[in-house]
């Protein structure tokens, strides 16, 4: 009796220890993304190094305002969120201006990384 119950309590910590941190665990994002809008660009689609940038920027809600976390990270192209070519004032942002206010401002007040257009997206 004793034996089955060490046994019963070594296997579950061992559950506990190994299998319960994947399931809480934030999904792992590629190391390089593809930003590209909804909607046809003028200008190339930039090649976007994520794995460098999780080092750099502590909150991934810093850049993904919408996640809670756990779930799957939607694309700001997802329907719903920054999709518009154009926003008037007051509306959700467009995909062009919520990437370049968010990516430049954060390059300037860094004093690093790409800052010019074609400094991000190449010619295409």
């Amino acid at each position: 009796m004793k034996k089955s119950l060490m046994i019963s309590l070594v296997v579950a910590a061992l559950v506990c220890a190994f299998a319960l941190p994947n399931l809480s665990a934030a999904p792992k994002a590629p190391a390089d993304i593809e930003l590209k809008a909804p909607f046809k660009m003028r200008q190339a689609p930039v090649q976007f190094p994520h794995a460098a940038h999780e080092k750099l920027v502590p909150e991934c809600t810093t850049c993904h305002h919408e996640w809670d976390g756990k779930s799957e990270v939607q694309s700001c192209a997802a329907e719903g969120c920054h999709v518009a070519k154009r926003a008037k004032k007051g509306e959700t942002p467009s995909f062009k201006k919520a990437y370049h206010d968010l990516c430049i401002k954060c390059h300037r007040a860094e004093k690093k990384g790409p800052m010019g257009c074609k400094d991000c997206h190449p010619k295409g």
